[in-house]
């Protein structure tokens, strides 16, 4: 290299690669998509946030990555060689393995044993322990042997997904400018499928304080207690816990759409064979509610912003007979 060079001031090529020191460098500033659905008016603009470009593959990065980081920072957790127990039946499991690997943590996973293949066997890679429980009793159970491991288990710490501010405060610090940066604040409607509730909470939240958006939370028809209904088993892995968490500020809420199991699967399908990503079923969803939105002669020609959580390759194994993804999940959003 020439004099008065360095590494540093050659990490950024034309093409926009660079080069980073650590995992955590890599989560967020995930792009976002034009996407072009059939069925969708020409005057109507869909963009999804592809959350399948954090370094594990969802959404959950943000929230795993802010949620250690608080409790290393509270001295809830050391900065290493610390013990993480999380109930979790995928996607933020395998974002705190990732994680508590980089930082030396061990890992212990609770999840249903419905869970696919495909999460036991990333999560067992990453060298996190993983502690299966019957789904047929709930994820409510679920977590309560968690709490009962944690108890059991000096000096763990658990991120509890569900309770922990610091889940939507991921996505007010992240999710939100990155969207509010991307589109120049020209966003009319959120469309965000909710689990825990993190990602439409801290999202919807900041982008309200900046501008009068729509906030459409979608959830499973099959589970659809934001509706009004009861909580119960469905196709959708990764939204409708069954119950609404103490995180989830409601008041953001101005809409919900509940979304068919089929109208998820073939949204996704549609996802695929239009864009070439492989999104996951949660992102059918998302995209099945957005474009029943831009039909509706209010959002004729607006910008409509959704998120797509994660990465389909996590649920191949459904389409062949796998495990069934009708445990109600707090997971993906």
């Amino acid at each position: 290299m020439t004099e008065g060079t360095s590494l540093e001031s050659a990490q950024s090529t034309a093409s926009g690669a660079r080069i980073v020191r650590s995992l955590e460098e890599l989560v967020g500033g995930t792009p976002l998509l034009d996407l072009r659905l059939p069925g969708v008016p020409d005057t109507a603009r869909i963009l999804a946030k592809l959350e399948m470009f954090n370094p594990l593959s969802s959404v959950k990065d943000r929230a795993a990555l802010h949620m250690l980081r608080a409790a290393e920072a509270s001295g809830a957790l050391p900065a290493t060689s610390g013990t993480v127990i999380e109930c979790s039946s995928g996607s933020t499991g395998i974002a705190l393995a990732a994680l508590c690997a980089a930082r030396g943590h061990r890992c212990i996973i609770v999840m249903p044993d419905n869970a696919t293949e495909e999460r036991r066997q990333i999560l067992r890679d990453l060298g996190a322990e993983v502690v299966l429980r019957p789904h047929h009793d709930g994820l409510l159970a679920s977590w309560a042997f968690a709490e009962d491991l944690r108890r059991a288990t000096p000096g763990a710490w658990m991120p509890r997904q569900d309770t922990n501010p610091a889940n939507p405060a991921a996505h007010y610090a992240t999710t939100g400018p990155e969207l509010w940066e991307a589109t120049g604040g020209a966003i009319d409607v959120l469309v965000c499928g909710v689990g825990t509730g993190g990602t439409l909470t801290g999202t919807g939240r900041y982008l309200k304080e900046r501008r009068d958006v729509h906030v459409v939370a979608v959830e499973p028809e099959r589970s659809a207690v934001l509706s009004g209904g009861e909580g119960g088993p469905h196709g959708i892995p990764g939204i409708g816990a069954g119950y609404v968490s103490e995180i989830t500020d409601l008041g953001l809420i101005d809409e919900v759409l509940p979304v068919s199991d089929e109208d998820a699967t073939e949204a996704t399908r549609q996802i695929t064979r239009s864009s070439g990503l492989l999104a996951g079923i949660s992102s059918g969803a998302a995209a099945h509610a957005a474009r029943r939105l831009s039909r509706q002669r209010r959002w004729a020609d607006a910008t409509i912003v959704t998120v797509f959580p994660d990465t389909g390759e996590r649920y191949l194994s459904l389409a062949l007979g796998g495990p069934t993804a009708s445990e109600p999940s707090s997971e993906d959003s």
